[in-house]
C-alpha cells in the first residue's frame, strides 16, 4: 500500500493542493465546516432520540436532518480525501487516524444497520433502543471528531 500512498501524495492535484496556500486552507475550512454541519445535524436527532425536546416529532425531524447530514458527509469525505492525498503515507501510517477512519466506517455501519432495522425515523423502536442507538451515535461521532481533531496536536 505505501506505493499507492505515495503516488496519491505526488499527483499534480497533491501537489497543487499542497503548494496553494489558499487552496489548502479553502479544503481545510470546508473540510471543518462540513464535519461541524455533519455532526451537529446528527446531534440533534440523537438527542431527540435520548429524550430531549420530546414534544419534536422524530419523523419530521429525521425528514430535515437526514438530508444535511447526507449532504454533509458527502462534502466531509471530499474534503477529506482531498486533505488526506497531500500526506497520504503519513496519514496512513497515523493510528489516530486508523482510528478516525474505523470509528466513521462503524458509524456509518451502525446507522445503516438501525435504519434498515428500525426505519429511517427508527419508528419500530422501543424507547430503550432509541435511547441505545442515540447514546452510541452520539459517542461515536463525538469520538471521531475528538480523533480527527487530535491527529494535529499528536503528529502535527
Amino acid at each position: 500500500m505505501t506505493a499507492v500512498w505515495s503516488a496519491l501524495q505526488t499527483s499534480d492535484l497533491a501537489v497543487w493542493i499542497n503548494l496553494s496556500r489558499w487552496v489548502y486552507a479553502g479544503i481545510a475550512t470546508a473540510h471543518v465546516l462540513a464535519i461541524a454541519v455533519l455532526i451537529g445535524s446528527i446531534l440533534i436527532l440523537d438527542l431527540r432520540l435520548v429524550g430531549f425536546a420530546r414534544r419534536l416529532d422524530v419523523a419530521q425531524l429525521a425528514r430535515l436532518v437526514v438530508p444535511v447530514a447526507g449532504t454533509a458527509l458527502g462534502c466531509a469525505v471530499i474534503s477529506g480525501g482531498l486533505l488526506f492525498i497531500g500526506r497520504a503515507a503519513q496519514y496512513a501510517a497515523f493510528d489516530l487516524f486508523q482510528l478516525k477512519i474505523a470509528m466513521i466506517a462503524i458509524a456509518l455501519a451502525m446507522t445503516l444497520t438501525v435504519h434498515k432495522r428500525y426505519g429511517l425515523c427508527l419508528e419500530k423502536a422501543t424507547a430503550r433502543q432509541r435511547v441505545r442507538i442515540g447514546t452510541a451515535s452520539i459517542c461515536l461521532w463525538c469520538a471521531v471528531a475528538v480523533a480527527g481533531r487530535m491527529i494535529a496536536f499528536v503528529h502535527g
